[in-house]
C-alpha cells in the first residue's frame, strides 16, 4: 500500500530515507529499460558514454542529464516522481540542477555519502535541516535479488548507524538524503538473503554464493532540492569543483523544449554553465 505523503515525509525525517510503493507497472519498467539501453547506444554513438576505470566496476554511464536526454526526460519529470520528491521534501517548489543520471551493470560498492561534509560533522550541513534528495528508481527486483542498495537509517543525523537493506521492488521509488551513509549494488546471499554485508566482503563473494537474476541491472538517478544555504553550496563545493561532476553537467545541453517541459512541472532548473548548457 502507498503511503500517505504525511508517514513518507515523517519516515524520511526520522530515518533519512522513504519508499513509496508500486509507483509504476511492470509495464512501465520495461518501456524505460527500453528507452535506457536506446539512449546509451545514442550515447556511445556520440562519445558521451564511458566506464569507470576502477576494475571492481562494470557499470557503463554516460555524461550529461536526463533532462538533456529526450528519451529519458519523460521519465524524470514524471508526476509520480515530482510529486514523491515533493512530498519527501515537504515543499512544492522544486529545484533542480542538473545532477541526474542512469547506470547499466554492476558498480562500486562502499558505504558513503553523497553531502558536502561527509566526515566533519560540525560543518555547514549539519547546522540546519538538509534540503538535497536524491531519488532512485531500480528497474528491476532487489528485495529477492542483489543488485539493490544498503542504507544505515538515521545516520543523517548521526555519524553512524545498523545497516540494512532498502529491498526495493520493481515499480518502487526510493529517496534519500544525501547525508544518510548508503552503499549501492548490494549483493544478497542464497542461503542467507536478509543478512547485509560489509561492502568490502562483498567484493569476495563468488557469483554461485549470490542471489543474482537474469535482467542486467539498469538504475536512473535524480537529485532535487528546495532553496536553501545547502544547495548553493553544493553546487559550489562539488558541482563546480569536482571535474567528474562539472564535465557532466557541462554535457548536459538544453533545449528550450527542455527547460519549458521542466518549468511546466512546476521545477525550477538551475543552469550552473550557460555558456555549455544552454542551445538555441
Amino acid at each position: 500500500m502507498n503511503q500517505a505523503p504525511v508517514e513518507l515525509r515523517e519516515n524520511f525525517l526520522t530515518d533519512g530515507y522513504a519508499v513509496l510503493k508500486g509507483a509504476f507497472s511492470a509495464e512501465e519498467i520495461n518501456k524505460f529499460r527500453k528507452l535506457v539501453y536506446e539512449q546509451h547506444a545514442e550515447d556511445e554513438r556520440n562519445g558521451l558514454a564511458f566506464t569507470l576505470s576502477k576494475s571492481s566496476s562494470k557499470a557503463r554511464y554516460a555524461k550529461g542529464d536526463l533532462l538533456s536526454k529526450k528519451r529519458l526526460r519523460e521519465i524524470l519529470l514524471d508526476d509520480r516522481i515530482l510529486g514523491f520528491a515533493r512530498r519527501v521534501l515537504g515543499s512544492d517548489r522544486l529545484i533542480y540542477f542538473g545532477d541526474s543520471s542512469y547506470q547499466i551493470g554492476t558498480g562500486l560498492r562502499g558505504f558513503h555519502r553523497d553531502s558536502i561534509d561527509r566526515t566533519d560533522l560540525s560543518g555547514p550541513d549539519w547546522k540546519s535541516e538538509y534540503t538535497l534528495i536524491r531519488v532512485g528508481l531500480y528497474l528491476q527486483n532487489h528485495k529477492q535479488y542483489s543488485g539493490g542498495l544498503q542504507i544505515k537509517p538515521g545516520s543523517h543525523l548521526r555519524a553512524d548507524g545498523p545497516k540494512k537493506f532498502l529491498d526495493s521492488e520493481t515499480g518502487d521509488l526510493a529517496a534519500w538524503s544525501l547525508k544518510l551513509l548508503h552503499s549501492g549494488n548490494a549483493v544478497k546471499l542464497k542461503w542467507l538473503p536478509n543478512m547485509p554485508l560489509d561492502p568490502a566482503l562483498e567484493n569476495r563473494i563468488p557469483s554461485f554464493l549470490r542471489m543474482e537474476q537474469e535482467q542486467e541491472r539498469v538504475s536512473l538517478f535524480m537529485t532535487f532540492a528546495v532553496a536553501s544555504s545547502h544547495i548553493d553550496r553544493y553546487i559550489q563545493e562539488y558541482e563546480m569543483k569536482r571535474e567528474d561532476a562539472s564535465s557532466h553537467i557541462k554535457a548536459s545541453r538544453y533545449t528550450k523544449e527542455a527547460i519549458d517541459a521542466a518549468s511546466g512541472k512546476g521545477v525550477e532548473v538551475l543552469v550552473i554553465y550557460p555558456e555549455h548548457q544552454l542551445t538555441a
